[in-house]
């Protein structure tokens, strides 16, 4: 079996956000959703991170760091400051929303689609861009 997609992780969280799917409906009852959902998409934008420095650096992308290829991002070849204080941000909300903690509650699903939202874009920011001047 291969490794999840950044792509497809992304769209198994749209799913349980709107209740479709194979676990949709029963991540809903379950009520299981949220922090399944946040670590979806955390798991998206470690992803898009790993194949950002696999196609930029490969040895950032040999790193098991994942903290250290962040603070790569802010680097002369990362995509820039504000994507890693982006990227940062959206990391650290994804992980604290993964972790229960009994005197917390989960996500609701506005945070999480905002988030979702935010990945996506962060995603296409570290995608390669294509040249139109050849």
């Amino acid at each position: 079996m291969t490794a999840p997609t950044p792509q497809r992780c992304l769209a198994a969280a749209d799913q349980l956000l709107r209740g479709t799917g194979l676990l949709g409906a029963a991540a809903i009852t379950a009520g299981w959703w949220p922090r399944a959902c946040a670590c979806l998409i955390r798991l998206a934008l470690e992803g898009g991170i790993d194949a950002y420095w696999q196609r930029v650096k490969p040895t950032v992308a040999e790193c098991r760091q994942g903290r250290a290829k962040q603070l790569m991002l802010r680097g002369r070849l990362g995509p820039g400051r504000e994507t890693a204080r982006r990227v940062a941000f959206a990391w650290a909300t994804l992980s604290a929303a993964t972790h229960h903690h009994c005197y917390e509650l989960a996500p609701t699903a506005a945070e999480l689609r905002r988030l979702h939202t935010e990945v996506s874009t962060l995603l296409a920011r570290l995608e390669p861009t294509v040249d139109t001047r050849k």
